[in-house]
């Protein structure tokens, strides 16, 4: 009862002050609590050290087109094929759609996979500036990234260690394999006619005039990491990987793959007019679906 009163006789510019002070005090109050919680996330985090995510993937064979697992987006399953088919009998527009369907996730399982070991040597990196020690484990797996990389320092190493955009991985396999129409596609897993001299990893096509095979891959998985270890290691696409530091346009990009192909110039004007003619830049915003990703 007194409080009313009390309310009564106050004037409109106290209660408005009264009300603004209230109304800090608790804001200072939520962040408090806010900050309170994320320093012992942080503190977490840095206990835990890095943690890896790992894609939960779905191999699969092909012995019919319905076989193929149609793409949502947003929400990629990650099926991963063993064995295909070719596609030539189908109708353009189905046969581009059904390659599509059939090569992005292994492009996006490869693209997830090197984002993680791209933060992982981010998360080393920012480490080191603040002048803290490496565990024995991320010592000895940042030396095997360094070697396999071929780099002398973690700026080198960030520069190979990256991806393409979805639009050039598909413009390209779709160029090398005819749209999944080609036998080196349908024997071999080979999405970028990929030639070998290691009999080990040989398919039984063998070049007309030269000890080379055409390389076998165990599905279309590897033979996407196969490409990614061409891309990001050969003298051939140093350009490429500097430009690519700076842009994710596909278009600014191709113009530095002219050496993947002895058409040079043309190859590059192919490149664009495929993925202009697909429209295929929708598909490098497509993402694994976080129901397989643990």
């Amino acid at each position: 009862m007194k409080f009313r009163v009390f309310l009564r006789r106050l004037t409109f510019r106290e209660k408005a002050g009264i009300a603004l002070f209230t109304a800090l005090f608790l804001v200072s109050l939520i962040k408090a609590v806010y900050d309170a919680n994320t320093v012992v996330v942080v503190k977490e985090e840095e206990k835990k050290g890095f943690v890896f995510k790992t894609v939960k993937i779905i191999y699969k064979e092909v012995n019919r087109p319905t076989d193929i697992v149609p793409i949502n987006c947003s929400s990629v399953i990650p099926v991963v094929y063993t064995k295909v088919i070719s596609l030539d009998s189908l109708p353009v527009p189905l046969k581009k759609k059904k390659f599509i369907d059939m090569v992005l996730p292994s492009i996006l399982i490869v693209n997830f996979e090197i984002q993680q070991y791209r933060s992982f040597v981010e998360y080393i990196k920012f480490k080191l500036e603040k002048g803290e020690e490496l565990t024995p484990q991320e010592e000895k797996l940042i030396g095997q990234l360094l070697e396999k990389y071929r780099s002398d320092s973690l700026n080198e190493l960030l520069t190979k260690l990256n991806v393409n955009p979805v639009s050039i991985v598909l413009a390209q396999a779709a160029i090398e394999s005819g749209w999944g129409s080609s036998r080196f596609f349908v024997q071999a897993n080979n999405l970028f006619g990929v030639w070998t001299f290691n009999k080990k990893h040989a398919s039984k096509i063998k070049a007309k005039k030269a000890d080379v095979y055409l390389k076998a891959y165990p599905n279309i998985l590897e033979s996407v990491k196969d490409y990614y270890n061409s891309i990001n290691l050969s003298w051939a696409y140093r350009k490429f990987r500097l430009v690519r530091l700076k842009t994710s346009d596909p278009f600014l990009l191709t113009n530095h793959l002219e050496k993947y192909s002895i058409l040079r110039g043309q190859y590059v004007q192919r490149l664009k007019s495929i993925i202009r003619a697909n429209n295929l830049e929708r598909f490098d915003n497509c993402r694994i679906s976080p129901d397989y990703i643990q």
